[in-house]
């Protein structure tokens, strides 16, 4: 038995539009063409390969997966394609499971009546810093050795980017802290500093007021954040001067 495309296509509920397009593309072409009237028919056995492309399609396929396991006569096309959309499924499950944690610790942290902090992750890139490593007593003290990197380096040299690296905080017993400051590639080595790269690191970054009340708490929101999304610190935690605020930036790998 034949059909004229209208009939074929509510058939199987698709748009007329449909299957021109699909015969455009080599996925299911119309069985017969009237030379005359270009009417395009359609056998009833291929009412199955039309349930067959809409089958994959609401699986997740694309038109071209499904043209190349149609096209193809190798039996075990169709099964590769399905372990990809079952591993494609599998990702966005798991996609969607991390995105639903991290809405849940959003709203733990407003249902608290805390004012939340965006925390973003971003990328930076690697710059050369000149800088100045010290064991302080207090976090108070990196302010002097912050003023000896300023004077050690030639303004004609420094570049825009400024901040401290800190390598270790009180709780682990001591304080050590670096001062940096981006410079030229070409600065010479001089006394009084060390020259390095700071390299490119993914970081979570939020920004804060240039106050210890308010780099606290920062610090506390990006910690939180970090074990939220099941990530690790890899790397000193960093403090960059922007104008009037202060971004901190923990660089972090997969935990």
């Amino acid at each position: 038995m034949r059909y004229r495309i209208g009939e074929f296509a509510r058939l199987r509920a698709v748009s007329i539009k449909a299957l021109p397009f699909y015969g455009a593309i080599g996925l299911l072409a119309p069985s017969a063409i009237d030379a005359r009237t270009r009417y395009r028919w359609y056998d009833a056995t291929q009412l199955a390969d039309l349930a067959a492309i809409r089958a994959l399609k609401d699986l997740g396929a694309s038109l071209e997966d499904i043209r190349r396991v149609v096209t193809r006569a190798a039996p075990d096309e169709r099964r590769t394609l399905l372990e990809t959309l079952r591993r494609r499924a599998r990702h966005s499950i798991e996609t969607t499971r991390r995105s639903l944690d991290w809405i849940e610790l959003e709203l733990d942290e407003a249902g608290h009546g805390a004012h939340p902090t965006p925390v973003v992750l971003r990328e930076r890139g690697e710059i050369r810093i000149a800088s100045i490593r010290a064991q302080l007593q207090s976090y108070a003290d990196i302010v002097p050795v912050e003023r000896d990197l300023t004077r050690a380096v030639h303004p004609a040299l420094a570049g825009d980017t400024r901040g401290v690296l800190w390598h270790r905080c009180e709780a682990s017993g001591a304080i050590e802290g670096e001062p940096f400051i981006e410079v030229r590639r070409r600065t010479p080595r001089a006394a009084g500093f060390e020259l390095k790269s700071l390299p490119r690191a993914r970081v979570a970054s939020a920004y804060c007021e240039c106050e210890d009340a308010a780099a606290v708490r920062t610090y506390e929101a990006i910690d939180r954040w970090i074990h939220g999304h099941a990530l690790a610190i890899d790397g000193p935690k960093r403090e960059i001067y922007v104008g009037n605020l202060l971004e901190i930036q923990f660089p972090v790998r997969p935990a």
